[in-house]
């Protein structure tokens, strides 16, 4: 069984979203002169690869303690479209999506991402977004820390998670083929949070 590890590590060194909390690991414990390590992380919610929860955008949408699991495990598919623009309904009509799918997209993101925020990201549409919920997947992910484009006004979030479609974000697929795989990004059990880091892995078929 080969496990492949589709989440950004997380640390000091990573790239965030504008004004998100910086990241910092403390010890507050050290083995030289205490019983054992112990350290504390301090972050945001939307950091690295990570889950979007209802509540995100929705102001009576569920918390990520509230979110139903099998959204973040099972079979799922990659699809990958190398497009400068932003991902639209002509790139996803021709990907074979069903209902009930988890779906991953590979964008230039995977080969551009710099060691710094690029607010030129690939993102999804207004149209691709209305697709996934005519075709009624059940979890949507991308290559980048939003599903929505950085000018976006909320409305992708939003018509995707008003329609009980998980958003994973923050997905490293740089060394994935498209296929198909099982997925396993379980959020944290945060309770009344809008979201969560994740460690995502595929497990080949």
């Amino acid at each position: 069984m080969k496990i492949i590890d589709i989440s950004k590590s997380i640390g000091p060194q990573m790239v965030l979203w504008p004004d998100d909390p910086k990241i910092t690991v403390t010890k507050v414990s050290d083995i030289t002169t205490d019983k054992c390590n112990v350290s504390a992380v301090n972050m945001g919610l939307h950091a690295g690869t990570h889950v979007d929860a209802p509540w995100h955008y929705i102001a009576q949408g569920k918390k990520v303690d509230e979110l139903e699991l099998s959204f973040f495990c099972g079979p799922c598919k990659i699809f990958e479209i190398k497009k400068e623009a932003h991902l639209s309904y002509e790139e996803l009509k021709d990907c074979n999506i069903d209902k009930g799918d988890i779906v991953l997209f590979k964008t230039r993101n995977s080969y551009e991402e710099k060691d710094f925020f690029n607010k030129e990201y690939c993102a999804l549409t207004y149209s691709a977004a209305q697709h996934l919920v005519e075709k009624k997947v059940k979890t949507v992910g991308i290559d980048y820390l939003s599903i929505e484009a950085y000018e976006g006004t909320g409305d992708v979030h939003k018509l995707l998670l008003s329609n009980e479609i998980a958003v994973l974000e923050g997905l490293d697929l740089s060394l994935v083929n498209p296929g198909e795989y099982l997925l396993s990004a379980l959020p944290l059990k945060l309770s009344g949070a809008e979201g969560s880091p994740v460690r995502a892995v595929l497990i080949e078929l």
